[in-house]
């Protein structure tokens, strides 16, 4: 049963809503807009912010989902754990979309407020503050530093730390694709580290709330 429910946690993961709702809002194919990937924050960039919103709104509850049903049916932390990374795979690389998906950062969080709510409900305050300030990879980055201390500090590593250092695999492998280009580039090292810190090809040390302020001026 253990190892079906992780089957089924992966498949639910999977279910693209950033694809769902782009093409049933707007028939278009989120995969070719933006930065080409599910995610709630290209939705909301590239398609609109309701769709972008409502996206978000559902990753987070597949993730929730996937780890609180584990946990009505009396599987074991570590089958709820599993569960809960394997909703964060599928949502990376969805068997709907010929494993094309997302970031993983939504399913995330939704699964570890189910594992450890008050952790992470802890953790989304920086997360969200340095979203605003700097950008949502930084906040992604700390984010998972922040879950991890708390959860040796809360005496909960065994669950929320262990689910956090397992979900950051899927995450990262996510940030680094596509691998080709790893492969081509000639300071490979540079472009791994602007990957999994920024999220982007290059340093993104710009803040965004001096963006705003300037576009705010400007107006």
């Amino acid at each position: 049963m253990s190892i079906f429910y992780i089957i089924f946690a992966y498949l639910l993961g999977s279910i693209p809503f950033g694809y769902l709702i782009t093409r049933f809002s707007t028939k278009k194919d989120i995969l070719k807009i933006g930065w080409k990937k599910t995610s709630g924050s290209n939705v909301f960039r590239n398609v609109g912010k309701w769709q972008g919103a409502l996206t978000g709104i559902f990753d987070v509850g597949k993730g929730f989902l996937a780890v609180w049903l584990a946990q009505k049916l009396g599987l074991s932390p570590e089958i709820q754990i599993f569960s809960g990374v394997a909703a964060v795979t599928g949502h990376n690389w969805s068997c709907f979309l010929k494993f094309a998906g997302g970031r993983g950062v939504g399913t995330f969080i939704g699964a570890a407020l189910a594992l450890a709510p008050k952790i992470i409900g802890f953790s989304l305050i920086p997360f969200v503050l340095l979203s605003l300030i700097w950008n949502a990879a930084i906040g992604t980055f700390f984010l998972f530093i922040t879950v991890i201390f708390l959860s040796i500090y809360f005496s909960q590593f065994d669950i929320a730390g262990i689910f956090s250092i397992l979900s950051i695999v899927p995450i990262w492998i996510k940030r680094l694709s596509p691998i080709e280009e790893i492969k081509k580039a000639q300071n490979k090292a540079v472009l791994i580290r602007n990957r999994l810190i920024f999220d982007n090809n290059f340093l993104c040390l710009d803040l965004r709330i001096k963006r705003l302020l300037k576009r705010l001026t400007k107006t």
